[in-house]
């Protein structure tokens, strides 16, 4: 796992969705500034939080020694079921 290439990553999605909510706030009416833009800044604090997540376990998983073993075909070499509609 890279964490510099991961973290590189994260921050270009964060860019991309901090950018969205300070749009929404930019776009605001005046006196309303909180209740239309609080929302965009919630989605994109999730938004940044589970793709972080997704990718950091994706990698740890990709990177542990036994994921080439885990791997497989379920119709590999060792497959003799005779192929579908061939009975």
């Amino acid at each position: 796992m890279d964490r510099d290439v991961l973290i590189n990553q994260m921050e270009e999605r964060f860019r991309e969705e901090f950018a969205k909510a300070l749009d929404a706030l930019e776009n605001a009416p005046d006196g309303h500034w909180i209740d239309a833009s609080e929302m965009a800044f919630r989605d994109a604090a999730l938004t940044v939080a589970r793709e972080g997540l997704e990718l950091a376990v994706q990698a740890k998983i990709e990177a542990h020694p036994t994921a080439q073993a885990a791997a497989f075909s379920p119709s590999g070499p060792g497959d003799r079921r005779p192929p579908a509609g061939a009975q």
